[in-house]
C-alpha cells in the first residue's frame, strides 16, 4: 500500500503433491519501520505526509491519519468535513477496485477490449481525483461534485459494472474477467470471519501494546479477513465458483460505493459509520479506522508533552488477509490446483482477488509426496 513498500513483495511459496496445495508460506519482503518518519513531527503535519509515504490509498491513509491526530488532541471531525472525507474515500476506492483488476488480472484482455479498458480507466482515474480535488480545495460544490460522479459511474459502467445485480455488461472487461472464473471450482467457498467496527478495541489495543502486531496481526483465537469479500460475501454455502463470488463481492462494493457517492452529490447525505470509526487510545493518543479498497485501515497517534508525535503506527488491510495463517492461506491450502504453470495461474487469480498492496511472487514447488 505505499510507494516505498511497493519496492518489496509478497512471496507466496506452494507446495504440491499430486495437484493438491500440500503446504504454502506467505512471506512479506519489505522495508520495515516507515512509521518513525512521523515521529518528533507536528500532529497536523500526519495527514499531508502520509500520501507522500503511501502510494495506494492515499486519500484513505490521509483521512486515517487525520482521524488519529484530531483524537490524539480530544478533537473531532465537523460534519462538513466528514462529507467531503466521505466523498474522496468513496472515488479512491471505486477507482483503486477497478484499476487493481484491470491492472493485475493474470489472464490477459484481448487487445482490442485492454485498449478500451485502459481508456474507461483512465477516466475513472480522471474523474476520482477531480473529486479528491475538490474535496482537497475545501470548497465542495455539490453540482461538481455531481458532475465527476457522473464522469465516474460511466467509466464504471463502460468497463461492464453492472447498474443493477451483478450480470456484468456484455462485451466488457469485467464480463470477460467474470467468465475468465465462473467456471473455475478450483477453491471451495468458505464464509469470511470479517473484520469489523465491533474489533477496534481489541486491534488498537493490541497494536499499541504489542511489538511486531502490526506486521502481523490477530484477534483472540481469530485471523480476520476484510475487504470487498468480507463485506459482501454470500449469505451461507453457494454452490458457485468461489474465484467468481470474489469478483461479484467486488462489483458489489463498486456499485455501492458508486450509489452512496450519488446520493451524497444530491442531498448531502452520508453514512459515516460504514466507511470510518475513531476513538482515543491510551497515553494520549488517538486512531483512525476507515474501509478503503482493500478493508480495513489503521492509524494511531500518540502526542508528546512538547506537542509533537512521540509514536505512530499503520496496520494495512493486507496484514490480515495474507496473514500466515489468515484466509488466504486458508483457502488456498488442500486446493487441488494442479501444476505447473495450471496452478501459478490459479494461484494468481486467487491472489489477485484478495488484491495485495504490494507485488507477490510465486514459487510452486512439486513434490512426489508432500
Amino acid at each position: 500500500m505505499t510507494l516505498l513498500l511497493g519496492a518489496g513483495t509478497i512471496s507466496i511459496e506452494v507446495t504440491v503433491s499430486r495437484a493438491l496445495a500440500r503446504s504454502v508460506s506467505v512471506k512479506a519482503n519489505r522495508l520495515k519501520g516507515l512509521t518513525y518518519i512521523f515521529v518528533g513531527r507536528r500532529p497536523e503535519e500526519a495527514p499531508a505526509l502520509a500520501p507522500q509515504v503511501f502510494s495506494l490509498c492515499g486519500f484513505a491513509q490521509s483521512v486515517a491519519a487525520r482521524l488519529a491526530v484530531l483524537n490524539a488532541a480530544d478533537l473531532a471531525m465537523n460534519d462538513e468535513e466528514r462529507a467531503g472525507a466521505s466523498a474522496g474515500m468513496l472515488a479512491e476506492r471505486i477507482f483503486e477496485t477497478l484499476r487493481a483488476l484491470i491492472l493485475h488480472w493474470p489472464t490477459p484482455l484481448p487487445a482490442p477490449l485492454a485498449a478500451a479498458a485502459g481508456k474507461h480507466l483512465r477516466e475513472a482515474l480522471a474523474a476520482s481525483k477531480a473529486i479528491i480535488a475538490e474535496v482537497k480545495a475545501q470548497r465542495i460544490d455539490r453540482s461538481h461534485l455531481a458532475v465527476a460522479t457522473e464522469r465516474l459511474s460511466a467509466a464504471v459502467t463502460a468497463l461492464g459494472i453492472p447498474g443493477q445485480g451483478d450480470a456484468p455488461l456484455s462485451g466488457t472487461a469485467w464480463a470477460a474477467m467474470l467468465r475468465d472464473v465462473e467456471n473455475d471450482h478450483t477453491f471451495t467457498g468458505r464464509s469470511p470471519d470479517a473484520l469489523t467496527i465491533k474489533d477496534d478495541a481489541e486491534v488498537v489495543v493490541r497494536l499499541c501494546n504489542e511489538p511486531g502486531y502490526a506486521d502481523l496481526p490477530h484477534l483472540f483465537g481469530r485471523v480476520a479477513e476484510t475487504g470487498a469479500y468480507a463485506r459482501f460475501a454470500p449469505a451461507g454455502f453457494v454452490p458457485a465458483s468461489h474465484l467468481a463470488q470474489r469478483l461479484r463481492a467486488r462489483t458489489a462494493d463498486v456499485y455501492i460505493s458508486l450509489s452512496q457517492l450519488m446520493a451524497l452529490a444530491r442531498t448531502g447525505e452520508f453514512d459515516w459509520t460504514r466507511l470510518a470509526s475513531s476513538g482515543p487510545t491510551p497515553r494520549q493518543g488517538g486512531y483512525g479506522a476507515v474501509e478503503c479498497a482493500r478493508g480495513r485501515l489503521y492509524h494511531q497517534a500518540e502526542i508528546g508533552d512538547d506537542g509533537r508525535l512521540s509514536a505512530y503506527r499503520i496496520l494495512a488491510p493486507t496484514e490480515w488477509n495474507f496473514h500466515p495463517a489468515g484466509p488466504f492461506v486458508e483457502t488456498l491450502v488442500s486446493s487441488s490446483i494442479g501444476s505447473n504453470e495450471a496452478a501459478v495461474r490459479s494461484v494468481s487469480r486467487l491472489a489477485v482477488l484478495f488484491d495485495p498492496c504490494v507485488a507477490f511472487e510465486i514459487d510452486v514447488r512439486e513434490v512426489g509426496d508432500a
